[in-house]
């Protein structure tokens, strides 16, 4: 997908009996129904480590995965004050009548993101943020490194070849995106571990820019809270919520 603005959307609701949600550097606009045909909007911030659910039955599950970065601009709020909280839309943006307009879509989820769509893009200041360029283009390096490079940049590189110091890319990336450079950079690198295809976990670990297989299984457990075999066997430890 290559929108501007959003990065992934998803149409149906988990199948799965187990709902994975690995650490994500990304805010999530959701709209969902239930089967007593309630409708809502909401906000998931980003999130620093993995949880596990046992999969709700929903008839609707709208999600529209925002690009790092970007989400000041289309909620006016700063991601940091999002990170680890689901919230309902409203309490970010203020009242609307979105859910309501929505609930119209429940059998044509399509057309629900086209109607979700307008709603963000339409919230856009006439003038972007003087950061957004920075904060995406620092996104980019440290997601893939220079020209798609396997290892992506250091921070401080990052820094340097943005023309910033450190300090300054750590506070607007932080405000940004909702997590430091850093953990953005490790959280980025559990993600690609999560979506290869399964070699030898010394392999894995230097396709994904980890120093070795140790640094791989280390960083994974801190971020997913189980080691890459248990999780590739779905031994994953479900939440009571």
């Amino acid at each position: 997908m290559h929108d501007p603005w959003i990065e992934t959307v998803t149409l149906k609701p988990a199948t799965t009996p187990v709902t994975v949600l690995p650490p994500d550097p990304a805010t999530t606009v959701v709209w969902r129904m239930t089967r007593a045909g309630e409708s809502d909007v909401l906000v998931a911030g980003p999130r620093t480590k993995a949880s596990y659910h046992v999969t709700k039955e929903l008839p609707v599950c709208v999600r529209l995965r925002i690009r790092p970065g970007r989400v000041m601009a289309l909620l006016d709020t700063a991601a940091d004050e999002l990170v680890d909280r689901t919230v309902p839309l409203e309490e970010v943006v203020g009242p609307s009548d979105l859910a309501e307009r929505l609930a119209d879509y429940r059998d044509r989820p399509a057309a629900a993101v086209e109607v979700l769509g307008r709603f963000l893009v339409g919230r856009l200041p006439h003038r972007l943020p003087d950061r957004l360029r920075l904060v995406s283009q620092a996104v980019a390096e440290l997601a893939e490194g220079p020209g798609g490079m396997a290892t992506p940049r250091r921070v401080d590189e990052t820094a340097a070849a943005l023309g910033v110091s450190d300090r300054y890319l750590r506070r607007v990336f932080r405000e940004a995106v909702g997590v430091s450079p850093k953990h953005f950079a490790r959280i980025t690198r559990v993600r690609n571990v999560i979506g290869q295809s399964r070699g030898s976990w010394a392999d894995v670990a230097a396709y994904s820019g980890y120093t070795d297989q140790s640094h791989l299984i280390a960083d994974f457990r801190s971020l997913m809270g189980v080691t890459p075999k248990a999780f590739a066997t779905g031994k994953v430890p479900l939440s009571s919520c």
